[in-house]
């Protein structure tokens, strides 16, 4: 398979252009170029003026912020075949988040011109789009609520079932999150610290919530969390 029908493959089996024409498709294609990224790479600074819009093929990217403290929160993580940097799409000002990769992977990138050029051609993609936009900043507001009234440990039980959704693969002893998390990622996406972290998930795991498989987090009954989130 060559480079450019590797890309357009990947076109194809993103959700949000799932139900667009072959000549659509190829319309993304000729206006997005593809860069492959690694680990560490930042894609665009929180105060930049980036007006680019990102689709994630594969690997993973974390959407990242910073508190008035200076405190970096981590808001998402994303996976390969979502589109992200949509705020581009509505808002001509600075970025008000941070995109740095944390797993290997590939990008297509759209400047903002092309896209609302394809958003002008192709029916029912602009409606996908703000509801993409409505349900991130709902999942943000949710988290935030979270951040202010419940525990490291209620934290860390949804930030793992969460996580499920998108990394989850199934083990023979339950569900493998296959991204490497360091304890300074679960600190940052909880906002917590990595010495509280660290002594939480040795907590969970003798409660038998969570285990490990080398430097991946293992949930042995997604059911055991959500009943310890209910009892709390």
């Amino acid at each position: 398979m060559t480079r450019e029908r590797t890309k357009l493959w990947y076109l194809k089996n993103l959700d949000i252009f799932s139900h667009m024409r072959d000549d659509e498709h190829r319309m993304i294609d000729r206006y997005s170029r593809m860069k492959e990224v690694r680990k560490g790479e930042i894609l665009y600074f929180q105060g930049s003026s980036d007006n680019s819009i990102y689709i994630l093929k594969k690997g993973a990217v974390k959407i990242t912020k910073l508190t008035p403290q200076g405190k970096e929160i981590i808001l998402d993580i994303f996976k390969g075949g979502t589109i992200f940097g949509e705020m581009a799409v509505v808002e001509s000002q600075e970025r008000d988040e941070s995109a740095v990769v944390i797993e290997d992977g590939l990008i297509c990138i759209m400047n903002k011109t092309d896209f609302d050029s394809l958003l002008d051609m192709v029916p029912g993609l602009s409606l996908r789009i703000t509801k993409m936009i409505g349900l991130r900043r709902w999942k943000i507001e949710n988290k935030l609520l979270d951040l202010l009234y419940n525990t490291v440990e209620e934290r860390l039980a949804k930030t793992f079932l969460n996580l499920l959704d998108d990394f989850g693969v199934p083990h023979k002893r339950g569900y493998l999150l296959k991204i490497k998390l360091t304890h300074r990622d679960l600190a940052d996406l909880i906002a917590s610290t990595r010495e509280t972290v660290t002594a939480t998930l040795g907590k969970m795991k003798s409660r038998g919530l969570i285990d490990f498989d080398g430097r991946y987090i293992l949930i042995p009954s997604p059911d055991a969390i959500r009943d310890f989130l209910d009892e709390a």
